[in-house]
């Protein structure tokens, strides 16, 4: 009896691997973490085994164009083409950097130009006070300018790739932990701060962003950064070869669905807009 109970307990631990399909998978690395779990729940439910690769975005390209693995999720900078013609791709998600300031601050808006004229070295322009913005009231107010600090961020890097023509900051900027930075900017309205993530407090807002001086500014909601209207954003892609579009496509509704946004969203990353997740799920149905 306990010879045949062994034969079965063996059998069953070779079978259950052996009919899970498994999938290949190269992510960011700056994003590959926040999704693994989800994954693999779902993996579990659909005796699916996902193998994922935490790398980045040029390694993960070779590496589906040698067939190692079924798709990738890559960073796509602004100014650098999403691969569409040699692979199918969707977007995904978006890292982001927010600037903030004090709710009683009557600025609103700013242009990028601006943004580097208060933060970067060696730009077109240099503001030192508020009023050299035009701030009513707030003629000789020296502004404040903070950079917040977080772990597995690149909110900083991409605000000066974005901004900053030079990549410098000006040495008055202070480097502030995220922690403490909402703090500072409820204690000194002369603040002004750059956040990996939108502020927690109603006491501080977030600056709309106009990439022209005169041009429209837009603020950094779900639908504004994925459309590109807000220009301080990273966007990340799914890819993958046409012939792996059946395998693929059952994963998508999973990198589409609510648990993935909110485990992007948790760790201070833009998912697609609802409205756009739901009609991307809908035409993978058809």
């Amino acid at each position: 009896m306990l010879s045949r109970l062994c034969f079965f307990i063996l059998t069953a631990a070779v079978f259950v691997p052996a009919s899970a399909e498994e999938i290949r998978i190269a992510a960011s690395d700056l994003l590959a973490d926040f999704i693994s779990a989800p994954l693999q729940a779902y993996g579990e439910e659909q005796a699916i085994e996902f193998k994922i690769d935490n790398i980045g975005s040029l390694p993960a390209l070779e590496r589906l164009r040698a067939d190692e693995i079924d798709m990738a999720i890559i960073a796509v900078p602004a100014n650098t083409e999403v691969p569409r013609e040699e692979f199918r791709a969707y977007p995904f998600a978006y890292d982001v950097a927010v600037v903030a300031v004090n709710d009683g601050n009557p600025l609103d808006k700013v242009s990028i130009g601006a943004l580097g004229g208060i933060f970067g070295s060696n730009e077109e322009f240099n503001y030192n006070s508020w009023g050299e913005l035009d701030l009513s009231g707030w003629g000789h107010r020296t502004i404040k300018p903070l950079a917040a600090v977080i772990d597995n961020s690149i909110s900083l890097e991409l605000f000066k790739f974005s901004v900053l023509s030079e990549g410098q900051m000006k040495a008055s900027v202070v480097a502030v932990k995220d922690s403490e930075v909402e703090g500072l900017l409820i204690s000194d309205a002369s603040s002004i701060a750059i956040l990996s993530r939108l502020p927690k407090s109603k006491k501080i807002k977030a600056l709309m962003i106009s990439s022209e001086s005169n041009g429209p500014a837009f603020g950094p909601t779900d639908e504004n950064v994925h459309y590109g209207d807000y220009p301080i954003r990273l966007a990340f892609h799914i890819v993958y070869n046409e012939r792996n579009h059946a395998t693929v496509d059952k994963v998508l509704p999973i990198l589409f669905s609510d648990e993935i946004a909110k485990a992007l969203r948790l760790n201070h990353l833009f998912a697609l807009p609802d409205t756009v997740r739901r009609q991307l799920t809908s035409s993978l149905v058809k």
